[in-house]
């Protein structure tokens, strides 16, 4: 299935779910708008600046951050502080990690992915059934070890999401995971 085609159903599935909304909103820092306000989002955080891959919006953190398809395949996330950086290769590999990792900031900020120890030590299987059921419907992973090995994979590809300033006003972007 083409992977834009993948991101609508998944979505639409999230806003049907008043469970599973809340639940991404809430411990995830995942929430669903509306394109348009995505892409002004965007605008907002891109203004004076460019990047080595194309971005489209499907998702916001709700303070001021964006995730975004990068070149219709990887997942990257732009935070509204000046970090930005790849988190999936790929959407589903996306939602197995912040459906069992949480916040994926939290996961930087901590540098919790740094040892397998600290990972297992911090990742959380999520059992409630209306997220047992979003997972066995799109075929995410749940196991722990794979995930840490998708997730780290995912924020050291290269070539990493740069974001550089076209202006001497405004600064480039840090990586978002550096360890």
């Amino acid at each position: 299935m083409e992977t834009n085609n993948c991101v609508n159903i998944i979505i639409d599935y999230i806003k049907n779910n008043d469970e599973l909304s809340n639940y991404l909103s809430s411990k995830c820092s995942f929430d669903v708008e509306e394109y348009n306000q995505l892409l002004d989002d965007l605008s907002y955080l891109m203004e004076y600046s460019h990047s080595n891959y194309e971005i489209n919006p499907f998702a916001c953190d709700g303070s001021g951050g964006i995730y975004a398809l990068l070149d219709g395949k990887f997942v990257g996330y732009i935070d509204s502080e000046g970090q930005a950086g790849i988190v999936a290769n790929n959407i589903n590999d996306f939602f197995s990690i912040i459906l069992n990792c949480g916040c994926i900031d939290d996961w930087a900020k901590f540098g919790w992915l740094e040892s397998q120890t600290d990972f297992l030590e911090h990742y959380q299987k999520c059992e409630l059934p209306f997220i047992k059921e979003f997972s066995e419907k799109f075929g995410f992973e749940s196991d722990s070890l794979k995930i840490y090995e998708m997730f780290r994979d995912a924020v050291f590809k290269e070539p990493r999401l740069i974001i550089k300033s076209t202006s001497e006003d405004y600064v480039d972007y840090q990586q978002f995971f550096e360890m």
